[in-house]
């Protein structure tokens, strides 16, 4: 009865601490810059960059999980789904087709090449602004909602280019690994969120997506 009472005591401080972190004001570095409505957004398919000649930015994760290439299309409409659900802008949804090359043959260094690759294909798409997700380490739940034998893992990367000058005006990063709410308290508001069921690589993904929204000011 005691250990009950200690694990709902915990939650409850739990729960009590992320309220006042809610709530503590952000600086403005950690603002959102707001888009303005005048420019026009197209986005990119998603794709995963395996070595430094697709990067835009980072590294490439040890041990990379790989995501299958048709969940790489459903990602594709998920990322639809949110933009046009959760923002209010009108988009430029550019299909499957020829994304920037892989270009090792070409590159040795180790340094991220894709930037320009990008600010092309930005171009011949005839893109103002171009929305460019990228999956860079995705292992999907082993196991079901009621239990795992692995939780699900990723790490999803969103760009927003400046086609005309080939600036990158902002990036969101998001990485998860679903834990239990006994690992980590701090993990509170995700378990409840979720209503304590163990979620999917494409769950967590969706959440990289609305908080690349945010952090965007999308």
């Amino acid at each position: 009865m005691r250990t009950r009472l200690h694990i709902f005591l915990l939650i409850v401080l739990c729960l009590a601490l992320a309220v006042s972190c809610a709530r503590r004001p952000r600086s403005t570095a950690e603002a959102p810059r707001f888009i303005s409505a005048s420019y026009r957004i197209s986005v990119a398919p998603f794709t995963q960059p395996t070595n430094a000649s697709q990067l835009i930015a980072g590294r490439i994760p040890e041990n990379q999980g790989r995501i299958p290439d048709d969940m790489l299309s459903a990602l594709d409409m998920k990322l639809r789904e949110v933009l046009l659900t959760d923002t209010k802008r009108q988009y430029n949804f550019i299909v499957r087709r020829h994304t920037p090359s892989d270009l090792t043959r070409f590159h040795s260094s180790e340094q991220p090449q894709a930037l320009p690759q990008w600010e092309d294909y930005g171009k011949r798409q005839g893109a103002q602004l171009l929305l460019i997700p990228q999956v860079l380490d995705w292992r999907q739940r082993e196991g079901s909602k009621a239990g795992v034998t692995h939780s699900a893992h990723v790490r999803v990367e969103f760009f927003l280019l400046k086609v005309g000058d080939g600036t990158l005006m902002n990036r969101s990063i998001f990485e998860e690994e679903q834990v239990s709410l006994t690992e980590n308290l701090l993990t509170a508001g995700s378990f409840f969120k979720r209503k304590g069921a163990w979620v999917t690589a494409e769950e967590l993904a969706v959440d990289g997506m609305r908080k690349a929204v945010k952090d965007m000011g999308l």
